[in-house]
């Protein structure tokens, strides 16, 4: 599926965190500690624009059906709450609002991009791995209940 990608502006903040929420939902009551995705509101969306971040929104029609997040971080550009709804996954969604983010980065001057992802949904470990992300750093919970990588691509 080859949908366009373009940037959200503050105003579609409401959009970006209901495609998060409703994109996270399948975490709720399976990860130990809790997707903070789902505790967020619209105001962690609209703070993301305000300390110069973004988000790229993939769109069928009017329709938003994916998103993801982005803020500069020292010398990388984090990328986070990737949504993409689940009707439309495993369409190259993903693929393409990533893409779409490192090309905003590379457009930036800035020539690495970091995400985090949870051990415990290993299927988006080996996605980001596909598209050339490396681990860099595990992190674990207070509770080691679960871990994370933060994983890295160079532009």
């Amino acid at each position: 599926m080859n949908l366009p990608i373009r940037e959200a502006t503050i105003d579609e903040s409401q959009l970006i965190y209901q495609v998060m929420i409703e994109s996270f939902k399948e975490y709720d009551g399976k990860l130990n500690p809790p997707s903070g995705a789902l505790k967020e509101t619209v105001d962690h969306t609209i703070h993301t624009f305000n300390i110069g971040g973004g988000a790229a929104l993939a769109c069928e029609g009017v329709k938003v059906v994916g998103s993801a997040r982005y803020k500069p971080v020292d010398d990388y550009l984090y990328i986070g709450r990737v949504s993409v709804l689940p009707d439309y996954r495993g369409k190259g969604i993903c693929k393409a609002l990533l893409a779409f983010v490192e090309n905003k980065a590379r457009d930036q001057g800035i020539m690495e991009t970091r995400v985090e992802v949870r051990l415990s949904i290993p299927e988006n470990i080996r996605m980001y791995e596909r598209l050339h992300y490396e681990v860099i750093e595990h992190k674990f919970y207070p509770e080691r209940t679960d871990s994370w990588y933060v994983m890295r691509k160079k532009l």
